[in-house]
């Protein structure tokens, strides 16, 4: 099982960048792209999403990417951060 969980949009590019910074890493990431699910996994992960950032900051709009290892939480791209993780 892998170590950092990525939820993301296919669309998006700070995911892109995100999932393409951790395979240059060599990170063990899993990847779910949310708005590739079928629509009644779609809500279940938007309300993991939402949960995960209320976690770690009250004041953070749920958002992608949401890059999760452990108990550690980042919302949106911060590469300081995702270097941090691997």
């Amino acid at each position: 099982m892998a170590q950092i969980t990525v939820y993301a949009l296919s669309t998006c590019p700070y995911c892109k960048k995100a999932k393409t910074l951790l395979k240059e890493l060599g990170a063990d990431f899993e990847a779910i792209d949310v708005d590739l699910l079928p629509k009644e996994e779609q809500n279940k992960i938007l309300e993991i999403v939402k949960k995960l950032a209320d976690s770690c900051n009250p004041k953070v709009n749920p958002g992608f990417p949401t890059i999760v290892k452990g108990k550690t939480i980042i919302v949106g791209f911060n590469e300081t951060k995702i270097k941090g993780l691997v």
